[in-house]
């Protein structure tokens, strides 16, 4: 057989070239809904504004969170406090500075989220995670488009 030539016969051992390309497809599209889903909180949090908002800090308790290292994720107590805003609302923040009866600034986004601090905006990291989410979708796509001709052009 030279190289000109294509391979006809099956080979023993390998999935159906349909079942591949079903399995492809399934993949591809789990891949497109985290992109959309990854593009879509991505944009939200770099589109978010946070507006400086006085508050007076009127309780603390403790709270269990799930904190991640490179050695792995362990929950950890961390110090919450509560504080109410000129107009009745209350919030939680995460904050190791602020004490009952004081009057704080903190940052209030669109969505109702308080923090102490403004958060970071995001970096390269982030639009790269969706980028490369999405250029993933696109080769698996390929992938099954090509699988799909071959099983449709005769032998």
């Amino acid at each position: 057989m030279t190289t000109a030539e294509r391979r006809t016969d099956e080979r023993g051992g390998y999935p159906p070239p349909a079942l591949t390309a079903a399995v492809l497809a399934l993949i591809a599209v789990v891949l497109g809904v985290l992109a959309v889903g990854a593009i879509g909180e991505t944009a939200a949090r770099a589109s978010a504004t946070y507006r400086p908002t006085e508050a007076i800090v009127v309780a603390v308790h403790s709270e269990e969170q799930l904190v991640a290292d490179r050695r792995g994720s362990r929950p950890e107590t961390v110090r919450v406090v509560s504080v109410e805003f000129a107009d009745g609302a209350r919030a939680d923040v995460r904050s190791e500075e602020l004490d009952v009866g004081v009057t704080a600034t903190v940052y209030r986004s669109d969505s109702g989220a308080v923090f102490e601090t403004p958060p970071p905006r995001l970096g390269v990291l982030e639009w790269s995670l969706c980028a490369a989410i999405v250029a993933a979708t696109a080769v698996l796509a390929l992938a099954t488009v090509r699988v799909l001709v071959r099983l449709r052009r005769p032998r």
